[in-house]
């Protein structure tokens, strides 16, 4: 059930410390795919989880900068990306994800270098093309993709969660556009002028981040070819508690993990791959 109310919100410290302890059950599960080549669905997978980490953090960093508007456009995008996940997960389409984003990012760098205005781009390492990308960037538009972004109501539907819809991606995306509004608190963040309006409280920033954090880890552990520890779920199941209600149960948990982690324990096995006991 959406919290409304800001006496239901937890210190700031605790949700600090929660996404201390995703960074490091997220960090364990980005080890654990480094170990050894992976599919391309492992290695989409892998660097989804790694922007969830760093787009998380940076919604804290933008919290302690007050900048909560940007906490918000962030947020979207942790829910844009955990939309994707499950999506490309039920339908099955990582290759077809991957050859379209291939050559939408070639076509847009090609459109730069090919701009008589930016003949500078030619140069440039951020628009530069390689061989074996020109040739798979001709392959792909004789035949292009058919893969087409979903729509985030109706997979919000689908995970029958309408709520993470209405109360989290339709909401958050009045802060991604400009409205009339814009930058009402941060002149009196910046300027410190008195008497200031009340602005609402706005740690329900930092307990959603974390709770799609972990669900795009989830999502992510399910999609992939590996089989994961019960202990990875678990951490990831606590830190939600922890938002719910205020539970920190997940440091006992994280101190197994930290412990398997510094044993050198797999935290997965490959596809009809063996656990050891409490697998799942």
């Amino acid at each position: 059930m959406p919290k409304f109310d800001a006496k239901e919100y937890l210190p700031v410290e605790a949700y600090k410390e929660a996404l201390q302890a995703f960074h490091l059950v997220s960090g364990a599960v980005l080890f654990e795919f480094a170990r050894e080549p992976r599919s391309d669905r492992d290695t989409i997978i892998r660097n989804f989880i790694a922007r969830t980490n760093t787009t998380a953090r940076a919604v804290f960093a933008l919290y302690r900068l007050g900048d909560y508007q940007d906490c918000w456009i962030l947020f979207r995008c942790l829910l844009d990306r955990l939309f994707h996940l499950h999506d490309l997960a039920k339908r099955d389409e990582f290759e077809a994800f991957d050859a379209w984003s291939f050559l939408e990012q070639y076509n847009a760098r090609n459109r730069v270098r090919s701009n008589p205005e930016f003949r500078g781009a030619l140069e440039s390492e951020m628009f530069a093309v390689r061989p074996e990308e020109k040739e798979r960037a001709m392959r792909l538009s004789a035949d292009p993709p058919q893969w087409r972004r979903p729509w985030a109501e109706d997979v919000a539907k689908d995970l029958k969660m309408g709520f993470l819809y209405r109360f989290g991606y339709d909401y958050a995306s009045t802060h991604v556009h400009p409205m009339a509004n814009d930058g009402w608190q941060d002149f009196y963040t910046i300027t410190k002028l008195e008497p200031a309006p009340a602005f609402p409280d706005q740690r329900s920033a930092l307990a959603n981040t974390i709770l799609v954090a972990t669900m795009v880890v989830q999502e992510g552990l399910n999609a992939s070819t590996l089989r994961w520890m019960a202990l990875i779920y678990n951490c990831l199941d606590e830190l939600r508690q922890l938002i719910g209600t205020g539970s920190t149960e997940y440091r006992s948990r994280l101190a197994t993990l930290a412990a398997a982690s510094k044993e050198g324990v797999r935290l997965s096995h490959g596809p009809g791959g063996e656990h050891g006991d409490g697998a799942a």
